[in-house]
């Protein structure tokens, strides 16, 4: 099944048209064997934020009926955990609304069975989201706007069922936008020419009310040759990006981008940002496949003497940005797991990794510990400040390691309090997972392992245990262990010393002690592109 969201706008009724009438086609040329879609479903939010929603909602619901399509309305619970009370007239809401919005799409994804959704935003709606990012600093890599196929990723929320998070479930759920080349006046013509109905958000006119409002209208009166006093008034933050965007604009180094040139020249100068962004992703995931050697589990060894074949300044920004993404303990494809994308510190990074070998580890943000190395084939690795002022033996080489920031020393890791997200107690889920006869269980550990229990194969020690729990008080926990923070297994008794179960081992194995192999332990975080 694919999702198409269906706002009951003319971008998304138009999307849901397009998508309809071309898998209807394909199935009647005898393609269902294909592999593409055999279901459409429409799902549209309803905010509950303004006079027009429920309007819009039911246009939205209507046009699916009339296209035949199975369609869902998501309502946003305001005030209901995870959910935020409902913004107010006057307070900011695009950023919570965004985050409310895209958690229920993501629901609404698993119910009905999708693992793709595509959203309607063409080439008009890209240039504003270059914009947007020029006004919040981004890098040339950002400018090139959204991208036409992306993973969901593992959400924007810290904790497990929180507002934004989805967890690994996000790494096999994806956004497609097909119509980021399609200009608005052709999605309009393509809706009157099939007679298609639709309502247009009044919000979206109201450039008070957020930047991309307010960058739309800026754009319209530039178009049409019109004053620009109309933007007048607008809040300080507003304007204050406007006029961060015009600065930023302007340094662009890889292209034009004439703020006063049109729609026609805005959108050219975007496409060559978003083919340059695709041409950079080639580049680094070839380089990623030259210069990294044979690494620990979690970990990337980079060679340091073929880290100046990457020469470009905006290659190596999204090399260093791949491999934090990889390594980094924050949710992947989220900021945070960039480092947050401060240029300042990213620059350290390439700084340090392109003009030294012999500089001690050091982090710079997103997580990651970056650490001299010496690689040989026929030796142990050595890491860290045994790598300083060594010489090299024949058949060694120097190379930089990427791994987990430590929260603590790893010989003082049984001893320390370390917090919920690293000694996680998955004693009741276990519980309820075999007192429902499930046959196994997945639990996401440091948002980096996935673990995997077989409740077929687990030690009658355990099962015991578990049983007994409540009165007891054992507990069954993953908690990390070596420097690498791999996962292990543990039973805890109170007064007594953990006992271990299953450990990650270096050579990727799983050791259950001597039971049958009733755990597995997978590094889910990706190193391509999207």
């Amino acid at each position: 099944t694919l999702a198409v969201g269906n706002s009951g706008g003319p971008d998304s009724t138009c999307l849901l048209f397009l998508i309809n009438k071309l898998l209807t086609d394909l199935r009647s040329k005898a393609m269902a064997r294909q592999s593409i879609p055999t279901s459409v479903v429409s799902l549209s939010v309803n905010h509950n934020l303004q006079e027009t929603s429920q309007s819009m909602a039911a246009r939205s619901a209507a046009n699916a009926a009339a296209m035949g399509v199975e369609h869902l309305t998501l309502d946003i619970p305001w005030g209901t955990p995870p959910f935020s009370a409902k913004p107010e007239a006057g307070q900011p809401m695009e950023q919570v609304a965004r985050e409310a919005r895209y958690h229920v799409i993501f629901d609404g994804m698993a119910r009905s069975g999708a693992h793709s959704v595509a959203f309607g935003h063409h080439a008009d709606d890209q240039v504003e989201t270059s914009l947007m990012r020029l006004a919040r600093g981004t890098t040339e890599l950002g400018a090139g706007g959204m991208r036409r196929c992306r993973r969901w990723g593992m959400g924007t929320g810290d904790l497990e069922g929180g507002l934004g998070w989805v967890g690994h479930h996000g790494l096999n759920r994806w956004i497609m936008r097909p119509l980021l080349e399609v200009r608005k006046d052709r999605i309009l013509a393509t809706c009157e020419e099939h007679q298609l109905d639709y309502v247009n958000d009044p919000t979206n006119f109201q450039p008070e009310i957020t930047l991309r409002n307010a960058i739309r209208q800026m754009l319209t009166l530039q178009e049409e040759g019109k004053d620009m006093s109309a933007l007048s008034g607008l809040p300080q933050h507003i304007s204050g990006s406007l006029d961060k965007i015009k600065i930023a604009a302007a340094d662009l180094q890889e292209i034009t981008m004439d703020l006063e040139g049109g729609l026609h020249q805005l959108h050219g100068a975007v496409k060559v940002l978003s083919s340059r962004l695709e041409d950079v992703d080639n580049e680094v995931t070839f380089h990623l496949k030259n210069l990294t050697l044979p690494s620990p589990p979690s970990t990337l060894i980079l060679s340091s003497h073929a880290l100046p074949t990457i020469v470009h300044p905006t290659v190596r920004l999204a090399f260093v940005l791949r491999v934090m993404r990889y390594i980094s303990f924050h949710p992947w494809g989220s900021l945070r797991a960039d480092g947050n994308r401060r240029r300042t510190s990213i620059q350290r990074i390439i700084d340090t990794l392109w003009q030294s070998d012999g500089a001690p580890s050091f982090t710079a943000g997103g997580g990651v510990l970056w650490q001299p190395a010496i690689f040989s084939a026929k030796r142990r690795l050595r890491v860290g400040t045994q790598c300083l002022g060594r010489q090299l033996q024949p058949g060694e080489r120097f190379a930089w390691m990427a791994s987990r920031l430590p929260a603590v020393p790893y010989y003082i890791l049984d001893t320390a309090k370390l917090s919920s997200k690293l000694d996680v107690d998955i004693t009741e889920r276990l519980a309820i997972a075999m007192s429902r006869g499930d046959d196994s269980l997945e639990v996401l550990f440091d948002c980096r392992f996935l673990v995997r229990f077989d409740l077929s194969q687990i030690p009658e020690k355990l099962v015991g245990a578990l049983r007994k729990y409540q009165e007891t008080g054992v507990n069954v926990r993953i908690k990390p262990h070596t420097k690498y923070y791999w996962p292990k297994v543990v039973l805890r008794k109170p007064s007594y010393p953990d006992t271990t179960y299953a450990t990650l081992m270096d050579d990727g194995q799983i050791d259950t002690f001597g039971h049958a192999p009733w755990v597995t332990m997978e590094y889910i975080r990706l190193l391509d592109a999207t």
